[in-house]
């Protein structure tokens, strides 16, 4: 397959590892993966032709919609900046094999019904799963218009891989290039900034900062209400191709729109702040100590 298999490797590779000397024990059903699918994400889809090169941010929300005895079903809703949100369903059911599930991957129409079905194949792993669609059983259109989707989606409870692949379906020729989307799994900071307009003048500071890392812009006020003058940002962020993604914290001039700073962490840390001579941010995730 291409590319977005290595998200399987990837995926285990940050999990944390088994006790030595234990087996790998797979992950149980629908309900664990649900679980694991199942909050709000935010990510950059990158596109193989173009290399080192993401798109707008991309926001995600998936939420269980039904069960129906083992089997649950997800809604996810997709959007990318300002534009209508793209809805999926996916379905999840047991089989015979313990680390196996079969379910449907659906793309849902402005009237929530959907608009075709693609049977999923799921392999457990003891850190998450990975879910493929097949280019001979998830097609779309009719005639020359056919094309046929493979799509992969590999997660661990903390993110999400989602890599897709449109192939003609008459030759099996990809119709234009993988795309390929690393989703974090959204959390939420809360701390302190401060300003300081001249060099010396004392900081005007605020300590009710809350900030989700989800890209949305927080303006923070400091005494009486009164605006601080600064924008935040708080979202994933990968500097280079082969590099994985970081946590980016950047802050704006609300008048002017220059960038004042940034700063990067781990996309699992629970602290980052920002420290120049004219203003400092200190953020730590909500509920850690």
């Amino acid at each position: 397959m291409f590319a977005a298999l290595a998200a399987a490797a990837w995926l285990g590779a940050c999990a944390a590892p088994d006790a030595p000397g234990s087996p790998a024990t797979p992950s149980p059903g629908p309900a664990r993966v649900a679980a694991l699918i199942a909050g709000e994400y935010a990510g950059r889809p990158e596109v193989t032709d173009e290399p080192g090169t993401t798109g707008p941010l991309v926001r995600l929300t998936a939420a269980i919609e039904a069960r129906n005895g083992p089997a649950v079903a997800l809604r996810l809703s997709q959007r990318s900046g300002d534009s209508r949100p793209r809805d999926f369903r996916m379905v999840l059911r047991p089989t015979r094999v313990s680390t196996r599930l079969e379910g449907q991957f659906s793309p849902l129409g402005p009237d929530g019904e959907p608009s075709g079905a693609c049977p999923l194949e799921v392999s457990l792993q003891s850190d998450g799963f990975v879910a493929r669609t097949d280019a001979q059983t998830c097609r779309f259109g009719e005639g020359r218009d056919a094309v046929a989707l493979v799509k992969e989606i590999a997660g661990d409870g903390r993110r999400l891989v989602i890599a897709d692949r449109v192939v003609d379906a008459a030759t099996g020729e990809a119709t234009s290039a993988d795309r390929i989307l690393e989703l974090h799994r959204v959390r939420e900071f809360e701390g302190w900034a401060g300003i300081r307009d001249t060099p010396g003048a004392p900081w005007r500071m605020t300590e009710t900062v809350r900030i989700a890392s989800d890209g949305v812009p927080v303006r923070p006020s400091g005494a009486g209400d009164m605006r601080l003058g600064i924008e935040l940002e708080l979202a994933p962020y990968r500097i280079a191709r082969d590099q994985a993604s970081l946590l980016r914290l950047r802050v704006f001039d609300v008048e002017s729109g220059e960038l004042l700073g940034q700063s990067w962490a781990d996309p699992a840390a629970t602290r980052i702040g920002l420290a120049l001579p004219s203003v400092q941010v200190g953020l730590r995730l909500r509920g850690a100590r």
